[in-house]
């Protein structure tokens, strides 16, 4: 009796919560303000999904699936329209293209192409920002857990900015730069009142972030050149980067009224949310036990770079007061940048029937979509953009596990074996969250125009076992 008051009880909020997210979405077109233009693609007259006038299911055909199609027309309208609002309210900034986020070499060569610099955090990171033919002028070495030689690998280079994330790894870079018989520019991440701390930075109210640049300063081998502070992934609240960048500056008044040191550059981090991706909650989940589709997005809920600057722009004004005459401004954006700018392909390989939803088996699943489970995307159907979609369905992937679901009772068109689903916002943390679990891992092409170009073969069964000693 009681766990039925219960359901009738989630169902009344579930309807309400529905109907008010209905309410919002009328009169934003027929996909609910997720029209395929925010990602940079077209629904043709036939209700085709098409990139640069080709079709999704036609490149699906060509090059096979699970496949990833980046799209750079979009990748470099993200960049710009990130980039131009803060260059407007403080010229001398750049962005750093964060590694971790989409470790695609492609990708990241066409983010250098615009100017970025690169932001790793690990040695793997440094070693292909280097094979990518970036110079240590253009590297930001960030992370937690720097071993030796990485540190080694980043001072010999002459990285751009180290950024101490512990107190243990200021001799140890001293050590390396007084090798090299020159001065390693280095910065600390600090830890304001808001966002992310526990295995991250010093904090500045203990004292450990002061304490870090007191002992940098005693230094020869170090510059003190640099404060960094990230505060969290896919926010979406102007006042938290508002308070912890005001929090850092205060910091570094005191560290030029009390140390004399002046920073020359200000790395304030990414973290910034995606209009087109929400984060699950609680309420999302109880609606798919009680069969319904979690809501989508709604990306007027997203500030936009011009509402950070806007809200930024008092403070930043301050920079070349508190550091030195030519202080430089970085944002690590990540998934604000490369989010939309890529998609993932998959076919329905097999179908089922019974029990509530109709079952559509896919040819990839968690081993390439992992983002999906705390995330929900906008999944579109190839084809059949113009029809109603009318049916439930639950999208699972061809893994033998039971954890292995993409989405529930997902609203699409008459689907079935052979037709093709793009999963849109695949550009951030799909790619280094892949797993050849059972499978290889997908292919990857990029769209520039009338140019289709593969920039990653797809993973052999060969490639899988490459490594390994059948005989040990």
């Amino acid at each position: 009796m009681l766990e039925s008051i219960k359901t009738a009880a989630k169902l009344l909020v579930i309807q309400r919560l529905r109907r008010a997210d209905a309410e919002r979405r009328q009169g934003l077109g027929p996909f609910g303000g997720l029209d395929p233009s925010l990602w940079g693609w077209e629904s043709s007259s036939d209700g085709q999904l098409c990139v640069s006038g080709r079709r999704a299911r036609d490149l699906a055909e060509s090059h096979g699936t699970p496949l990833h199609v980046v799209h750079l027309a979009q990748l470099r309208k993200t960049h710009d329209d990130f980039l131009r609002p803060f260059r407007d309210a403080y010229p001398a900034t750049r962005l750093a293209t964060s590694y971790k986020t989409n470790p695609l070499p492609s990708v990241l060569a066409a983010l250098h192409g615009m100017g970025t610099y690169a932001e790793v955090i690990s040695e793997f990171e440094l070693w292909l920002a280097g094979r990518l033919g970036l110079a240590g002028e253009r590297i930001i070495v960030n992370g937690p857990g720097k071993t030796r030689s990485m540190i080694a690998r980043a001072v010999a280079m002459n990285a751009r900015l180290i950024n101490i994330d512990g107190l243990g790894e200021i001799e140890l870079i001293a050590q390396e730069a007084r090798g090299t018989g020159r001065r390693q520019r280095v910065g600390v991440r600090v830890v304001t009142s808001v966002g992310w701390s526990s295995q991250f930075g010093l904090s500045i109210s203990n004292g450990e972030a002061f304490a870090a640049f007191e002992r940098i300063g005693k230094l020869a081998a170090l510059e003190p050149a640099g404060l960094h502070l990230h505060i969290g992934t896919g926010l979406k609240n102007v006042g938290s980067y508002v308070r912890a960048i005001g929090e850092a500056l205060e910091f570094a008044a005191r560290l030029r009224d009390q140390l004399g040191i002046r920073l020359g550059l200000f790395d304030f981090g990414g973290g910034f949310g995606v209009p087109t991706v929400r984060a699950a909650d609680a309420w999302d989940d109880r609606m798919v036990a009680l069969g319904y589709p979690p809501r989508d997005p709604y990306p007027p809920d997203c500030p936009t770079a011009r509402d950070y600057a806007a809200a930024l722009r008092p403070a930043l004004a301050s920079l070349r007061e508190i550091g030195a005459a030519d202080a430089e401004l970085v944002f690590e954006p990540g998934r604000a940048i490369t989010s939309s700018a890529q998609t993932l392909l998959l076919r329905v390989i097999a179908t089922k029937d019974g029990g509530g939803a109709r079952k559509l088996i896919l040819d990839g699943g968690k081993n390439i979509t992992l983002p999906l489970g705390w995330e929900t995307h906008k999944i579109f159907p190839a084809s059949g953009l113009s029809l109603d979609a009318n049916g439930a369905y639950d999208l699972y992937g061809p893994l033998c596990h039971p954890g292995d679901v993409i989405a529930r009772h997902l609203p699409l068109p008459p689907t079935g074996v052979g037709d093709t689903i793009a999963i849109m916002d695949a550009g951030a943390y799909f790619i280094p969250n892949q797993m050849n679990f059972s499978n290889p891992r997908p292919a990857v092409v990029a769209v520039d125009g009338s140019q289709v170009r593969l920039v990653r073969r797809r993973e052999s069964f060969e490639d899988i076992v490459r490594l390994d000693d059948a005989a040990g």
